[in-house]
């Protein structure tokens, strides 16, 4: 395509992204359509199994306020379960602690909810994208490059203060939990899963996790991946810069 036609794909996308789809699989989907060199970025890493709302900006004038976005507080729906630990802290990985939770009631995770409160300091998971001297800390963990006991001495070095806002139960079916939950950037929400389990005493692991919102911006007004299918179909779904900055000040979509 010819390099003046290129101010058609600046702006913003907002994508339904697909389970087993990294964040960059998606990017790298949007750059075979494009072909052509325009920066391409997201602004918030979504896990491989999760899906949901992910934005991506397109063109160096909307790369520039992707911090903007990333500051954004967001929402998430999480089905977890009760009693099952693996080192991913999600159905992707291994096993390695199993309890029993016939004990549980949802009365017993209600409280759970409330003792939580709406601050703590989180330990992010070893299978992160935070990065410990400009590597991932999830390509350290899958490589095997360091024990597991040394990737948690930097996790704990990296805990971070974040912000619960709101968290409602949506199912509880023991040993299935279902949550809807707003919180702070930074929010690791597999930890979250798990760290409310552990106040009762038992580990939890994430099954699925969908993003629903990113400040006021929300999942229903996206458009899946696979609908992408052509040049057309991202000049038709794009955001203005200007329109997106409308939307954040007025809260409007």
């Amino acid at each position: 395509m010819n390099e003046t036609n290129t101010e058609n794909f600046h702006g913003f996308l907002l994508i339904n992204k697909p389970e087993n789809y990294s964040s960059f699989d998606c990017i790298r989907y949007l750059k075979r359509i494009l072909n052509q060199k325009i920066k391409i970025g997201h602004t918030g890493t979504l896990d491989n199994f999760a899906t949901g709302l992910l934005i991506i900006c397109l063109g160096r004038n909307a790369t520039k306020i992707s911090n903007d976005l990333l500051n954004l507080d967001k929402e998430y729906i999480v089905t977890a379960k009760f009693g099952e630990l693996t080192d991913t802290l999600d159905k992707t990985g291994k096993i390695i602690e199993q309890k029993n939770t016939n004990f549980l009631s949802k009365k017993d995770f209600e409280k759970a909810i409330k003792k939580l409160g709406k601050n703590y300091t989180q330990t992010p998971p070893i299978y992160s994208a935070l990065k410990y001297k400009g590597i991932s800390l999830y390509k350290l963990a899958r490589e095997k490059k360091w024990d597991t006991q040394t990737l948690e001495k930097i996790t704990k070095y990296k805990k971070r203060k974040i912000s619960i806002y709101n968290i409602e139960l949506l199912n509880f079916n023991n040993p299935f939990f279902t949550i809807k939950t707003t919180v702070s950037k930074g929010t690791y929400i597999r930890s979250l899963s798990n760290d409310l389990s552990q106040l009762l005493s038992v580990p939890a692991t994430t099954y699925q996790l969908q993003r629903t919102k990113i400040g006021p911006i929300k999942l229903k007004n996206s458009i899946n991946l696979e609908k992408i299918k052509n040049l057309e179909n991202i000049k038709e779904n794009i955001i203005s810069i200007g329109d997106l900055r409308n939307l954040l000040k007025n809260n409007t979509l």
